[in-house]
């Protein structure tokens, strides 16, 4: 059996996987699920503006290390392929394997903004400089693919606003993400209102032999609205 550390992108927590979880769980899978410092159930952490993308990555290695985990299947969902890039990038000994789940992919010296191209502008105009936070706004649940009106509202009750510093703070990278030595997966989710960022990333992961490639049917938020087909998919990877 495999044991999973699944993250969860910008404005979600560990809730956010509580569906695909329970699936892997019940097929026998170690499952941990951590939220992020200022996000999801740690989102009152939010008040210190030194919350920045390095210090999501020291959470993941915390768990790693707390638990004495290894041979571990990281997922990074969205933003947090930025963070479990970086992570592999530091300890890539204790990891069978890196997925990006309909995920952005880390370089070196870039930020989320960077990564983001013309979006990343979108998330800057939006930002609340003084509590240092990115808030959450409709047009994303759109982007997410939340139709189901029961998903939509869940998300928006559940949903914290992104600690800005997470997305201008750029990383560093010793390596290219496919450099670390452990196999690296992209799962693209296939079902999108529009064209996205992600969809351009799968086509060039597809094309590069160093990435496995997998598609899952469902849209950006798979986890939560298509758990099934997600479970399907990490199961076996």
């Amino acid at each position: 059996m495999t044991t999973f550390i699944l993250v969860a992108g910008s404005f979600h927590g560990g809730w956010c996987w509580l569906r695909t979880a329970k699936l892997l769980r019940d097929r026998g899978h170690t499952v941990f699920t951590p939220s992020l410092t200022g996000m999801g159930e740690r989102a009152h952490l939010t008040t210190s503006t030194g919350i920045g993308l390095q210090t999501h990555v020291d959470d993941v290695l915390a768990l790693v290390d707390a638990e004495e985990l290894s041979e571990v299947v990281l997922v990074g969902h969205s933003y947090a392929g930025v963070v479990v890039g970086s992570v592999v990038d530091r300890r890539p000994e204790a990891f069978r394997r890196v997925v990006y789940l309909d995920a952005l992919v880390p370089e070196d010296g870039r930020s989320v903004i960077d990564l983001l191209g013309p979006a990343g502008g979108y998330f800057l105009d939006r930002a609340d400089e003084d509590p240092g936070v990115i808030p959450l706004d409709e047009e994303s649940l759109d982007r997410w693919g939340l139709v189901e009106p029961g998903d939509r509202d869940w998300v928006r009750r559940q949903a914290s606003p992104q600690p800005l510093a997470t997305f201008t703070d750029t990383a560093s990278m010793r390596r290219p993400a496919t450099g670390a030595g452990i196999p690296a997966t992209y799962v693209y989710a296939t079902i999108k209102p529009r064209v996205d960022l992600f969809t351009e990333i799968a086509a060039r992961t597809k094309a590069d032999p160093a990435w496995s490639y997998v598609e899952v049917e469902g849209p950006h938020d798979c986890m939560i609205t298509h758990p099934v087909e997600t479970a399907a998919v990490l199961a076996v990877l």
